[in-house]
C-alpha cells in the first residue's frame, strides 16, 4: 500500500476537454502508487473503490491511497480484464493464460474456490474462444473466435467469417459486416452492437435477433475506433483526437464529447469515466495511470503574461459578461472585447445610476458614458487622489487617503459629485463602507472597524482588539459580515461583533468577501482558495457557539490556476444576470455557476486493514485483539472519496480511554492506536457526509489482552486473598484485644474485688470507728457522770472519818468500812476502764490463737478471787479450739464474764465452754450464784437492741455487762440471759464470723 504523491498539471497538448470544463490531470507509475505501469482495466466496485488490472496485481484506489494484492499464492501475478456483476459484488479477473481466477468481493481479493456458472462457461469456452468482455484499440485481429457471455442464459459465439451463433445456434446471416468486425462490437446491457461502416448502420443484436439502428457518423469514420467495458457498461469511440461516450437509451445511439485525446501520444488500454465523480481514468499500457477531473469552474486570463492576468475590480456587465476598471470585458471562455478604459486603479470600479462606468485617473475620475458605449468618457477633478468610491443607495461616497495615514469621507447626494452634504475626517485607512440606518454607517479601517450615527457623526470604535476590515459585506437578510486581513471574518448583529469559526488550516483567516447563491450557501473567497458554507450554520453558531460549522473548500485541484484570491477592492466579487459568480484571483478571473458545482462527501468508509507491529495481535471480524505489550498498532480508515481530500472530515473517539473525544484523523486515514492500558475499547469513527453535519457512524472493538496478573480474576482473587488475610489479621487483632480485654477485665474485676473489700473493709472499719466513738462518746458520758458517786462518797468518807473522834472506833471502823468499800468500787471501775481501753487495739491482720489458752489465763487471773467466794471456775473448752475472732475483744468479754459471774456467786461453780464452726462462735457462761433478775434481764436485752441510742448507767447496773453489749456490737455478736436451775445464771455469747475474700 502506498500513498500517492502526486503532480497535479493542465493537459494541454495531449488531452484537451470540451464544454469549456477546466481539469485537473494527475498521473500515477511506480514511482508514486502503482506496482506496475501497465494498466490492463479499470473498474469500480459496489462500495466505491476504483480497481486496476496490472502486470504485477490488483490493486485498490480510494482516491487518495493505492492498496496492491499482488501476494495471492496464484502461479502469476499478469492479471488480465475484469468481468462478472459489480452490482453482485461479484468482480473476476484471470491471470495470464487463465491458470488462475482471482475474485473481488467485499473491498478484497481472493482465489476462486468454488466455481460458478460463468466461470465454469468462461474457462469451458477459453479454451476454443477469445472471452470477448473489453475492445481494444487494434488496427485488426487475429484469426480467432470469440465468446461473448451476458448471463447463463444469454451468450453468443462469434466468428470471423461473420457467423453468429446465439447460445449454440446460429442466427441469420447478418448483412453488411466489415472485415475485423469485431472491433467495432460493443455492448450495452444485453443488447450487442456492431458498427456496419458499409451499411452507414448499427447492428442491434438483442436475443439472438438482428436490427439497425441510425448513429452519428462518427460511427463509420474510417480511422475511427471503439473501446468497450463490458463490466463498466461503457463504451467509448475516438476518431480526429477526440474522444467520445457513448449513449444508449429508448433505441437511440448518441455521443457525447468528452476529451482530445492522442493514442499516438499514450497507449491507451483502459477507460473508465467515474460519473458520480466527474473523473475519467485513462489506463496505458506503459506510462501508468491518467486521472482527470472535469470541473465546472471557468478561469480566464488576459494573455500569457503573469502580470496581466491579475484581476481586482469588476462590474457585472451583461447577462454573462464582466468588465474590468481596465475595460476589458470576459465572459467564462475568455477575452470577447476591449474598451481601453484611460484608469490608473485597479481597485474600485462602480456604475452610477446612469449605467456609467466611473474609475479612476490619477487625481480625477473618469466617467464613461452608457449612451455613447463607454466610447466617450467626462472627467472630473477634485485635486486630490480619489482611494475607493462607494454607491450606497444613491449616495456616493469618497474616500481620499491622505498622507498622514488619514482618510477623508466625502458624502454625495448624486453622482455630479458637486455638493457634498458631509465630510469625516477618520485617523486611519478606510477600506470599506455600508450603511446600516438613517445617518447610521459602519465604516471599515486597517486597523479597526467603527460606527459612526448622525447628529454629531463621531468615529465610535467597535472592535475591541485591532481589526485589519477588508470589506464589509451586506446581505439580503440585512446581516453585515466583516471580512478581515488575518483575522478572520465576523457577523456584526445587535451591536456585537461575533467571530466565526476559522478552518481547521486557517486559511479563512484572509477572507475577502461573501457572495450567497440562492440555496443559502455562502461563497468566501480567501488567500488559499474558495469557501462554501451554509449561512444558517453561521447563523446558529453565532448563537450557539457549539453548533459546529462545516466548511467545504475549492482549490486547485478543482480547476482554479491558483488558490489565492483577490480582495481588497470595489466591488471585489460580481453576480451576473444568469446567476453565475465572478472572483478575481491573481492568475484569472474565476467564472462559475454555483449551482452547478457540487461538492463531494463520502458515502461510506471501512475499518478492515490493520497494521500489527508485533506477530501476535490479531483482528477478527470487528473486534482488534491486541497483545498486552504492544508496540503500537496502524488501522487504515478507508473512505472511497475522490474530491479534494482537504474536505474530508474523519473524526475518531477512544472509548473507555483516559482522553475520550472526538479527535481529528488525517485525511490519509491513519490512526494509530499507542499506549493502551489492558482492557477493553471501542473505536468510535465518523465521517463526514453532508453539510449540514450528517455523519456516518463505525466502530471497532478493540481487546488489549491482560497479562495472568492483570486479569479480573487474578485481582479479585489477590483482593480476596488479601482480604482473607487482611480480615484474619483483623480477627486476630480483635481476639488479641479480646483477650487483653478480657484480662484487663479480670485484672479490673479483681482490683474492683479488692477494692470493694477495701471499702468494705474501710465501711466495717468506718462503721466500728463510728461506733468506738460513739461507744467512747457515751462511756465517757457515762464515766464523767459514774465516777463523780465514788469520789463523792470516797470524799465524804474521808471527811467523816477526818472530823469523827479518834476515839470513837466505831465511827471510824464504820467510816473506814464504807471509805474501803468506795475504794474498791472505784479501783474495780478503774480496772475496767483500763481493760475496756485496751480493746480499741484491733489489729488488721487476722491471727490465729487458742481459746483454751485464754480462758486459762483469765482463770488464772481469777482463781483468787474465787477462791476468797469459795467458787470453783471450770474450763470446759477443748484445748487446742483455735479462732481467729478478735482476740482482744473475746478476753476482755470472758474476762467481764467471769468477773460477773465471781461477784455474784458464792460455793458456788463457774463453768465456761465454747462451740465454734465456719459460721458462729458460741460462748457460754454457767454460774451457780445468786443470779439475775427478769429485770435486769429485760433491760440488757432492750440495751442490747438499742445499744447506740441508750446511754450507759454504770451506777444502776454493773460496767462490765455495758462493756460486753458494747463489745458484741463491734464483732456483731449478740448475748442471751436464762436462769440456771436450780440457781445461777447462763450467758450465751453468738458471735457471726465476718467473711474477707
Amino acid at each position: 500500500m502506498i500513498s500517492c504523491k502526486t503532480n497535479i498539471f493542465l493537459l494541454i497538448f495531449c488531452v484537451q476537454f470540451f464544454y469549456s470544463q477546466q481539469t485537473a490531470s494527475v498521473w500515477y507509475d511506480t514511482d508514486n502508487g502503482l506496482p506496475q505501469n501497465s494498466v490492463k482495466d479499470i473498474t469500480k466496485d459496489k462500495y466505491g473503490f476504483i480497481w486496476l488490472s496490472t502486470e504485477n496485481g490488483l490493486v485498490r484506489y480510494d482516491g487518495y491511497n493505492f492498496v496492491t494484492f499482488n501476494h495471492l499464492n496464484l502461479k502469476n501475478n499478469r492479471f488480465t480484464f475484469f468481468f462478472g456483476n459489480a452490482e453482485k459484488d461479484s468482480i473476476y479477473n484471470l491471470t495470464a493464460y487463465s491458470e488462475n481466477t482471482a475474485l473481488i468481493s467485499k473491498r478484497n481479493v481472493g482465489v476462486l474456490q468454488k466455481q460458478t456458472h460463468c466461470i465454469r462457461k468462461v474457462l469451458s469456452e477459453s479454451r476454443s474462444h477469445f472471452i470477448f468482455v473489453k475492445n481494444r484499440f487494434l488496427e485488426k485481429t487475429e484469426h480467432r473466435k470469440y465468446f461473448i457471455y451476458l448471463d447463463k442464459n444469454n451468450y453468443y459465439h462469434f466468428a470471423n467469417d461473420g457467423t453468429i451463433q446465439y447460445k449454440h445456434k446460429n442466427i441469420t446471416p447478418i448483412k453488411g459486416l466489415d472485415q475485423n468486425y469485431i472491433l467495432y462490437t460493443f455492448c450495452f446491457g444485453q443488447n450487442i452492437f456492431i458498427i456496419s461502416r458499409t451499411l452507414k448502420k448499427i447492428i442491434k443484436i438483442s436475443a439472438g435477433k438482428a436490427t439497425y439502428l441510425d448513429a452519428p457518423d462518427v460511427f463509420f469514420q474510417s480511422k475511427a475506433k471503439i473501446y468497450w467495458s463490458q463490466i463498466n457498461n461503457q463504451s467509448f469511440v475516438i476518431h480526429d483526437r477526440i474522444l467520445y461516450k457513448v449513449a444508449y437509451s429508448h433505441n437511440i445511439i448518441s455521443l457525447k464529447k468528452i476529451a482530445v485525446y492522442d493514442l499516438n501520444k499514450n497507449s491507451l488500454s483502459s477507460i473508465y469515466l467515474d460519473e458520480i465523480n466527474n473523473k475519467l481514468y485513462l489506463g496505458t499500457l506503459s506510462d501508468g495511470l491518467n486521472v482527470i477531473k472535469f470541473n465546472n469552474f471557468h478561469v480566464v486570463n488576459k494573455s500569457d503574461r503573469s502580470y496581466d492576468n491579475i484581476f481586482y475590480s469588476q462590474l457585472p456587465f451583461g447577462p454573462d459578461k464582466v468588465i474590468t476598471s481596465s475595460g476589458d470585458v470576459y465572459n467564462e471562455n475568455g477575452l470577447i472585447k476591449q474598451y481601453h478604459f484611460n484608469t490608473t486603479n485597479t481597485y474600485f470600479s462602480l456604475y452610477d445610476n446612469k449605467k456609467n462606468i466611473i474609475v479612476q485617473k490619477n487625481q480625477s475620475l473618469l466617467r464613461y458614458l452608457n449612451n455613447a458605449d463607454y466610447s466617450k468618457k467626462e472627467q472630473l477633478n477634485f485635486g486630490k487622489t480619489a482611494s475607493y468610491i462607494w454607491n450606497i443607495k444613491g449616495n456616493y461616497v469618497i474616500a481620499f487617503h491622505q498622507p498622514s495615514l488619514r482618510t477623508q469621507l466625502v458624502f454625495y447626494k448624486d453622482a455630479s459629485f458637486k455638493n457634498s452634504f458631509l465630510q469625516l475626517s477618520i485617523s486611519n485607512i478606510v477600506t470599506s463602507l455600508q450603511e446600516y440606518g438613517q445617518n447610521k454607517w459602519l465604516i471599515g479601517t486597517r486597523d479597526a472597524l467603527y460606527s459612526i450615527e448622525g447628529p454629531s457623526f463621531i468615529p465610535k470604535k467597535i472592535s475591541a482588539k485591532p481589526l485589519n476590515v477588508r470589506e464589509i459585506v451586506k446581505t439580503d437578510d440585512g446581516n453585515f459580515w466583516i471580512m478581515t486581513q488575518g483575522s478572520g471574518f465576523f457577523l456584526y448583529k445587535n451591536k456585537e461583533l461575533i467571530k466565526m469559526p476559522d478552518d481547521k488550516e486557517g486559511y479563512l483567516l484572509f477572507s475577502h468577501t461573501i457572495l450567497e447563491d440562492k440555496k443559502g450557501f455562502f461563497w468566501i473567497s480567501t488567500n488559499n482558495g474558495l469557501f462554501r458554507v451554509l449561512k444558517n450554520n453561521l447563523l446558529n453558531y453565532s448563537r450557539d457557539k457549539k453548533s459546529p460549522v462545516y466548511y467545504y473548500r475549492y482549490s486547485k485541484e478543482d480547476g482554479f490556476n491558483t488558490n489565492e484570491f483577490n480582495g481588497g477592492c470595489s466591488p471585489s466579487a460580481s453576480v451576473l444576470q444568469n446567476g453565475s459568480f465572478v472572483f478575481p484571483s491573481i492568475k484569472g478571473l474565476v467564472f462559475f455557476d454555483p449551482k452547478k458545482i457540487r461538492s463531494y462527501y463520502p458515502q461510506n468508509f471501512f475499518m478492515e486493514r490493520v497494521v500489527f507491529y508485533d506477530s501476535k495481535s490479531s483482528i477478527k471480524e470487528s473486534t482488534i485483539n491486541l497483545e498486552n505489550n504492544f508496540y503500537k498498532a496502524l488501522i487504515w480508515i478507508d473512505v472511497p472519496y475522490y474530491a479534494n481530500r482537504v474536505n474530508l472530515m474523519i473524526e475518531a473517539k477512544l472509548k473507555g480511554s483516559k482522553n475520550e473525544k472526538w479527535e481529528k484523523v488525517n485525511s490519509d486515514g491513519k490512526y494509530y492506536i499507542t499506549n493502551l492500558e489492558p482492557g477493553k475499547y471501542q473505536l468510535i469513527v465518523r465521517v463526514l457526509t453532508s453539510p449540514k453535519g450528517k455523519f456516518i457512524y463505525k466502530t471497532l472493538n478493540i481487546d488489549v489482552k491482560y497479562l495472568f496478573y492483570q486479569t479480573l480474576l487474578f485481582k479479585f482473587s489477590v483482593i480476596l486473598i488479601l482480604s482473607l488475610i487482611l480480615l484474619k489479621l483483623v480477627k486476630l487483632r480483635i481476639k488479641r484485644q479480646e483477650l487483653k480485654k478480657r484480662e484487663l477485665e479480670k485484672i479490673i474485676e479483681i482490683r474492683t474485688q479488692k477494692l470493694l473489700k477495701t471499702v468494705s473493709k474501710l465501711e466495717y472499719t468506718k462503721e466500728q470507728l463510728r461506733k468506738e466513738s460513739v461507744q467512747q462518746k457515751k462511756l465517757l458520758e457515762t464515766i464523767s457522770h459514774d465516777i463523780i458517786t465514788p469520789v463523792k462518797y470516797l470524799s465524804i468518807s474521808a471527811k467523816k472519818l477526818y472530823e469523827t473522834d479518834e476515839h470513837d472506833h466505831h465511827i471510824q471502823k464504820k467510816h473506814f468500812e464504807s471509805f474501803y468499800k468506795s475504794s474498791i468500787e472505784f479501783y474495780n471501775f478503774v480496772k475496767t476502764l483500763k481493760e475496756y481501753a485496751e480493746i480499741y487495739n484491733i489489729s488488721e491482720k487476722k491471727e490465729t490463737y487458742n481459746i483454751y489458752e485464754v480462758i486459762e489465763t483469765k482463770k488464772t487471773l481469777f482463781q483468787g478471787a474465787a477462791r476468797e467466794q469459795n467458787t470453783q471456775i471450770i474450763n470446759n473448752v477443748k484445748n487446742p479450739t483455735f479462732s481467729q475472732i478478735n482476740q482482744n475483744v473475746v478476753a476482755v468479754i470472758i474476762h467481764n464474764l467471769i468477773d460477773n459471774a465471781i461477784k455474784n456467786t458464792t460455793n458456788g461453780i463457774i463453768e465456761l465452754s465454747t462451740i465454734e464452726d465456719e459460721n458462729i462462735f458460741f460462748l457460754e457462761v454457767r454460774d451457780t450464784g445468786k443470779g439475775m433478775s427478769q429485770k435486769q434481764m429485760k433491760y440488757y436485752e432492750k440495751l442490747q437492741n438499742n445499744i447506740e441510742n441508750e446511754k450507759l448507767i454504770l451506777q444502776k447496773y454493773s460496767l462490765g455487762l455495758h462493756l460486753i453489749l458494747q463489745l458484741l456490737m463491734m464483732i456483731n455478736g449478740k448475748i442471751d440471759f436464762k436462769n440456771n436451775n436450780p440457781y445461777g445464771t447462763i450467758i450465751s455469747i453468738k458471735i457471726k464470723k465476718q467473711k474477707y475474700g
